[in-house]
């Protein structure tokens, strides 16, 4: 179903697609947020790419378009197992101040989202960014990040609005690395249950090493607080993510991922050997993506799936999600 109405879709539309990021974030998004994002890229893709996956710029304003259509068999995320298959369609815009290091970085997009078996993800989203930056010294970058989203983004299922501000610092250790580090302040709000309303907060330090081929490795560290309106949200997570990007061939481009992350509920308790204690979460998420690169296009062919264990038994649960997806750029 997901790839015989993408190819229905490139004929009409001259097209582009989205992260989130920081967080993506592909994307995840496909992280992502995710959304995070703004150094002068290397010719390898790196993960970022699920964030901007607009390319390389060849004028001041670029656009693209795209369809991605998932096939999950979990898609609620629960014990029950509810199969799904997803469509959603996108038109995005971007503007660079200059094509060299730009000053200033503007995206927009806009998302319509359809899912077979549930309403529950069945939205309009969009989801606006710009991008500060100036070089402090010859190998310090400062940047300041604002995203601001309506029902998630274009490559996720979040139905939060989000407003994120985002100052980082990105260093260039040597010609083959780089450290970013980055703070962020999120307001989160959940039009269908205010209780999830939340101030959320994370800390993120992250290290690229790209050797002469251009395959470039990273490994990212993250802490986050997230504080609700009722205690039962409130969470506390830390993310351990490394990844590697390399071009297989000319056209073809493969990137994999592995993030674990741990999340405590302070407002949570369960019980155990008759004492209550927190709800806490180990989930593990890899991923890989391939890219098949045209002309104008790009297809992507990409599996993510997760496992989420949990002292309270009842959360557990496994999820597999397989991403057809087409990407044109204009």
């Amino acid at each position: 179903m997901g790839l015989a109405a993408c190819m229905v879709f490139l004929r009409p539309l001259p097209c582009l697609a989205q992260r989130q990021p920081e967080e993506r974030t592909v994307a995840r998004r496909t992280t992502p947020v995710t959304g995070d994002t703004a150094l002068a890229r290397p010719p390898a893709p790196t993960s970022e790419s699920r964030i901007s996956p607009y390319g390389p710029a060849f004028s001041r304003f670029s656009g693209a378009s795209s369809m991605l259509s998932r096939l999950d068999d979990n898609v609620n995320r629960d014990s029950l197992g509810v199969r799904s298959v997803g469509v959603s369609v996108a038109l995005g815009a971007r503007f660079e101040s200059s094509v060299l290091r730009p000053g200033l970085i503007l995206e927009y997009d806009i998302a319509l989202h359809r899912y077979t078996a549930t309403t529950r993800f069945n939205r309009v989203s969009q989801r606006a960014r710009s991008t500060l930056s100036r070089r402090l010294a010859g190998r310090i970058t400062a940047e300041l990040v604002t995203e601001g989203t309506l029902k998630g983004s274009s490559e996720d299922r979040d139905v939060s609005d989000q407003l994120a501000v985002v100052p980082r610092i990105d260093v260039r250790l040597t010609g083959a690395q780089r450290l970013r580090i980055g703070i962020a302040q999120r307001w989160r709000r959940f039009p269908t249950d205010s209780s999830q309303d939340a101030q959320n907060r994370y800390v993120a330090i992250e290290l690229r090493h790209r050797l002469a081929n251009g395959t470039t490795f990273s490994v990212d560290v993250r802490t986050e607080h997230n504080d609700a309106r009722s205690t039962r949200f409130d969470f506390r997570r830390t993310a351990y993510t490394g990844g590697v990007a390399a071009s297989l061939t000319r056209r073809v481009t493969f990137e994999a991922e592995m993030q674990y992350r741990t999340q405590a509920y302070p407002g949570r308790f369960v019980r155990l050997n008759r004492h209550d204690v927190a709800r806490l979460d180990h989930r593990l998420q890899p991923s890989a993506v391939m890219h098949v690169h045209y002309a104008v296009a790009d297809l992507d062919l990409g599996y993510e799936p997760e496992w989420r264990y949990s002292n309270d038994r009842r959360r557990n649960m496994a999820q597999h999600v397989l991403i057809i997806g087409l990407r044109r750029r204009w």
